[in-house]
């Protein structure tokens, strides 16, 4: 009995991790902001042309930091960036830090936008800046209507959508599955120009590691079971 029951735990073990399966690995989340952490004073409730945020850095152009007693009443969950700044050029955030991922998993961004409250349509763009070889396929879009893969200055993955003033907050994702380890920063932006922008209200990155490592795990319990059953075979009557 007792040689039993190793080998019963084991067979359950692996059994359950074949029901929970390599398609079901968990998303890591290895980035998130949503502007809650940034101080905006009140009055005004609101600061143009920021350029001080703790996670970002505007690349181009220029964004505004809005908290929810900005004068214009325009909504978000606590801070929002108004992505076309008060320059007239629109903004791109781009995070501070880089990140690094393995061969095999899948990277995923997450915007939480919405149309600028306003008037008039805008493009938004999001996605990222390889600085490794942008060696990557599956490339998948939610939200977005469209992606581009420009390869100057810099090797890009963007998601494109047009956003109609009175679109609501919605995730805007994009994603890509990993053929080599690589690094990159996340980018988003619009290409508006009259001081009349989408909001932008969060930001998210994921990665799912290489379903190869439940692949080992579920290998080892197996090698375990066939142990078990060899030690029972020649156990002394």
């Amino acid at each position: 009995m007792r040689m039993g029951t190793p080998r019963v735990w084991a067979g359950v073990c692996a059994a359950a991790l074949l029901a929970i399966g390599p398609g079901h690995a968990a998303a890591a989340v290895v980035f998130s902001d949503n502007f809650d952490a940034e101080t905006v004073p009140n009055p005004p409730g609101w600061i143009a042309n920021d350029n001080s945020f703790a996670n970002f850095f505007v690349e181009d152009g220029t964004v505004d930091l809005l908290g929810p007693a900005n004068p214009f009443g325009l909504t978000g969950v606590g801070n929002f960036v108004d992505l076309d700044g008060s320059t007239g050029n629109g903004g791109v955030l781009e995070t501070i830090r880089q990140f690094d991922y393995s061969a095999g998993s899948t990277v995923t961004l997450n915007l939480v936008v919405s149309g600028n409250q306003r008037s008039g349509t805008d493009t938004l763009f999001g996605g990222f800046r390889f600085f490794t070889p942008r060696s990557v396929d599956n490339v998948s879009f939610s939200g977005f209507t469209s992606s581009q893969s420009p390869d100057l200055p810099t090797q890009e993955l963007l998601g494109i959508a047009s956003l109609a003033s009175d679109s609501p907050y919605q995730t805007y994702s994009i994603s890509f599955h990993a053929l080599t380890n690589g690094t990159i920063t996340a980018l988003i932006g619009t290409d508006s120009a009259d001081n009349v922008g989408p909001l932008l209200d969060g930001v998210t990155l994921t990665d799912v590691p290489e379903p190869a490592s439940w692949a080992l795990m579920i290998g080892g319990f197996g090698l375990l079971g066939a142990t078990l059953r060899m030690r029972r075979r020649f156990a002394p009557a």
